[in-house]
């Protein structure tokens, strides 16, 4: 089992636009992971309203939203660098890979 995840690392500023394109993203990322339509889509929403939600608290300078895959499930973290304050979502996906 691989233990490195694989991550992609978005600075985005304070926009809904940016928050959607994170969105979509995940959305892909799920998608290729074999996770399925429903889940999808709750995943892609939660990661939207993430954005949001941190946009709100601080909308100074970029955010930074990490999507992470792992072996057994895909991880967003809004704002990694904020501690405690960070957002953090995780999915299970199939271990098919």
């Amino acid at each position: 089992m691989a233990t490195n995840p694989k991550c992609i690392q978005l600075r985005i500023d304070a926009d809904p636009r940016f928050a959607a394109a994170a969105g979509g993203a995940v959305r892909y990322l799920a998608e290729a992971s074999g996770m399925p339509e429903e889940m999808t889509k709750e995943f892609q929403e939660a990661t939207i309203r993430a954005c949001l939600e941190a946009f709100e608290a601080t909308n100074t300078g970029p955010h930074i939203v990490e999507l992470c895959r792992f072996e057994d499930r895909l991880e967003v973290v809004v704002d990694s660098k904020a501690g405690s304050n960070a957002i953090r979502i995780a999915r299970p996906v199939g271990s098919h890979r």
